[in-house]
């Protein structure tokens, strides 16, 4: 099998799973390269059923080997390209490392109501719509879930596990989405620094600089 790494994802202001996918390789310092699959052309999925078994994005593609799923790709990049030879993805001393998984998996499952009215595309425009109740009631959820890792946090640094971690790759679209829809953090003291942090790391504003520089979409 070949060192090539090929990553499938969507429009930048639209596929917020593609960019957890993409922040993953970045953090492992792994040269790759990415293939775009617009979303809003490829109705029917056939596209993305040429390169992903899920029919869906993001997909990694490693020499034969096909791997979709942002949180799976994570867990891939780790087991291949290990630390030293790389940074790691998850903390190394294990009820941390436990404690960013089940986070990061909380985020992968879960905060439905907040995805739906709060849609990554919406992000991106001018004056994005009012979000449903039940969406803030999940933002302040996950708020709380943030803030709680931030009041534990041991090691030196402004992300949530002090280093950037997959935890962060995990909640990284979901950071934008608080930004742009004005979540209040008044009951989270500690989040507004995270979130600042987090928007001005260098892969996270690649990616959202290259989003801002597409034309805004209100549906796909």
């Amino acid at each position: 099998m070949g060192d090539n790494l090929v990553l499938y994802v969507g429009e930048k202001n639209i596929s917020s799973w593609s960019m957890r996918a993409y922040l993953a390789l970045l953090a492992k310092n792994l040269p790759f390269e990415e293939r775009t699959i617009e979303l809003r052309v490829d109705k029917d999925r056939a596209q993305r059923r040429r390169v992903s078994p899920t029919a869906r994005l993001p997909v990694l593609h490693h020499g034969t080997r096909v791997i979709p799923d942002s949180l799976a790709i994570i867990e891939y990049l780790e087991e291949t390209f290990p630390a030293p030879g790389h940074p790691a993805l998850w903390p190394s001393d294990p009820d941390r490392r436990a404690h960013a998984r089940w986070l990061a998996a909380t985020m992968h499952s879960g905060f439905t109501k907040l995805r739906e009215s709060m849609s990554f595309n919406l992000c991106f425009l001018p004056q994005p719509p009012q979000p449903s109740v039940e969406a803030l009631a999940e933002a302040a959820e996950m708020l709380s879930l943030l803030q709680d890792a931030l009041d534990r946090r041991a090691a030196s640094g402004p992300f949530l596990f002090g280093a950037f971690s997959a935890a962060d790759v995990m909640y990284s679209p979901a950071i934008v989405r608080l930004t742009a829809f004005r979540v209040p953090t008044t009951r989270t003291p500690r989040t507004p620094a995270y979130m600042e942090a987090l928007l001005a790391h260098p892969p996270v504003k690649r990616w959202m600089d290259a989003a801002r520089a597409l034309p805004p979409q209100d549906h796909y």
